[in-house]
């Protein structure tokens, strides 16, 4: 009994330890970004991605590979409700197609691996006696792998169809349980598409019904499959009483794990910096590309200097309704930008032009939307920032493209401060288009504005903590490069950071979570 409830604590306590580092390690490395690319990709391949995925599936299962991550990522890229679908075509074609090889093409070589032993040799017994009934047991409660068993049950007496079908209804449950459990962990990897509390409240609900519904309908198939005669050995242990050491196999396993995990959570702790830029914006090197041509041709921004002092309010807030019944200089400019004469414009008109046009552009694809989405990330992601669409002097660009033509060819990390994704944790648009002539002094203000203001830039009161944006996280090497380091960077405008860097007390940098709500003016703070 005393040895019952130790092997139940080495497991639950290694479940815990492997869960919490694995919550650790998505807000280590960027996952959600990454998620957010591949669902590009296969969105982007519309129902040949699903297909793809689909056939997959039925190779790994035809293969003997392990499933488990498959049906996870399918929770991640698809969703709840798709996902499940997916998992369940491809795992029902695969056992099929492995219960024909088994029965036809390898019915020698299954005979070989599973003869002489008493698990085998019991289910075989079972199924004979009421085949579909134990097939769906053991897809409820499986006594022996997924995939081998495949091929088994092509040996016995369950017909084709019969198993076929069983299949498919009786391993719904445990799909849906992994799917979900995917879905959950894209969540807290942060590519979901809410970041509201009830939002975590219906996820975490969902999660935890699932699995108390799963183990409780696993204990239920456990319970009847032990009352079949013939079947009380599945489970092995009479072939395992003379060596009480093997029961300690899983937790042992587990531990190891746990282990394992902890060691790979502390090495990416250590190195989170290299790390963060996996999924991340690719690192660039900060080169001043362009020179300036002061008698060059010129391009207006007045129009979009229209549609900003009129729509965007104090703090950055957007009357996104206004702008949507009146979208015409908006619309005018997106126009202008499209015949703009951008390789002859000198390098401020560039930067000013580059920067107004990803914000309008911002705002328009949001119009598109508007007002049946609440966040940028409630549009599809292959709409999105990797969309090339945008036009900018007769070529198309993706708002991601352009991000990075401000990043690496203009050597001013303060950029960073002056594009807007429509979001409440996006530093805010402001009330007047840049301009060439007035740049300098615009980014200046938006730098001072953004690091002097608690939404983005908080010191603690102790002058311990220092709360910083995201972007400082996800733009790391842009600031480094610019300043030695990301708190060099901010001291630059935050004078209580330099006080506390000069007294030699530099605080320690925490990243605030990041706000995708839409910076509607109805979401403005009271």
């Amino acid at each position: 009994m005393q040895s019952s409830k130790s092997k139940s604590l080495v497991q639950w306590l290694s479940a815990a330890v492997i869960i919490a580092c694995l919550i650790v390690l998505f807000r280590i490395i960027p996952v959600g970004t990454g998620i957010d690319k591949l669902q590009t990709y296969l969105a982007s391949m519309g129902i040949l991605g699903i297909l793809i995925y689909v056939g997959i599936y039925v190779v790994a299962a035809i293969l003997l590979i392990p499933g488990s991550a498959l049906t996870l990522l399918a929770g991640v890229l698809y969703g709840p409700i798709v996902g499940t679908l997916v998992v369940s075509i491809g795992a029902t074609i695969g056992a099929a197609g492995a219960y024909v090889l088994g029965r036809y093409a390898f019915r020698g070589s299954v005979e070989r691996a599973t003869k002489g032993k008493p698990k085998f040799a019991a289910i075989d017994r079972a199924i004979g006696k009421n085949g579909p009934k134990i097939v769906a047991l053991l897809r409820l409660s499986p006594v022996v792998p997924f995939n081998l068993s495949n091929y088994f049950f092509g040996l016995t007496s369950i017909g084709f169809w019969q198993y076929t079908l069983v299949s498919w209804v009786f391993m719904l449950p445990g799909t849906l349980l992994y799917v979900y459990l995917g879905y959950a962990a894209s969540q807290a990897a942060g590519s979901g598409k809410s970041s509201s509390v009830l939002h975590w409240v219906l996820v975490g609900v969902g999660l935890a019904l699932i699995l108390i519904v799963t183990v409780y309908i696993t204990r239920l198939a456990k319970k009847a499959l032990a009352s079949e005669e013939g079947v009380t050995d599945m489970t092995g242990n009479t072939a395992t009483a003379s060596a009480p050491h093997a029961t300690w196999k899983r937790p042992i396993i587990l531990a190891l794990a746990a282990g394992l995990m902890l060691t790979l959570t502390a090495c990416s702790w250590v190195n989170r910096n290299v790390l963060s830029g996996i999924f991340g914006p690719p690192p660039v090197k900060l080169v001043n590309k362009f020179k300036s041509n002061p008698h060059g041709p010129q391009f207006s921004n007045a129009l979009f200097n229209k549609v900003v002092s009129r729509y965007v309010h104090k703090g950055g807030w957007v009357d996104y309704k206004g702008l949507a019944a009146h979208p015409q200089n908006l619309n005018a400019y997106l126009a202008a930008l499209a015949k703009a004469p951008f390789a002859a414009l000198g390098r401020n008109n560039k930067l000013a032009l580059l920067i107004n046009a990803y914000n309008a552009f911002t705002l328009h694809l949001m119009l598109k939307y508007y007002p049946h989405i609440k966040s940028i990330m409630d549009i599809p992601s292959s709409a999105r920032w990797v969309y090339v669409h945008w036009n900018i002097g007769g070529k198309l660009y993706s708002l991601d493209q352009i991000e990075l033509m401000l990043r690496k060819d203009f050597a001013d990390p303060r950029i960073h401060f002056c594009i807007n994704c429509a979001s409440i944790g996006c530093p805010p648009l402001r009330q007047d288009a840049y301009e060439a002539a007035t740049i300098n002094a615009q980014l200046q203000s938006q730098a001072e504005l953004v690091n002097n203001t608690p939404r983005w830039v908080r010191l603690s009161a102790n002058g311990k903590t220092l709360h910083l944006t995201r972007i400082y996280d996800w733009y790391s090497g842009d600031f480094t490069q610019a300043a030695g380091s990301v708190m060099k960077f901010v001291a630059r405008f935050n004078k209580q950071v330099a006080a506390e860097l000069t007294a030699g007390h530099p605080p320690t940098i925490v990243y605030k979570s990041y706000d995708w709500n839409m910076d509607n003016i109805t979401n403005r703070p009271s």
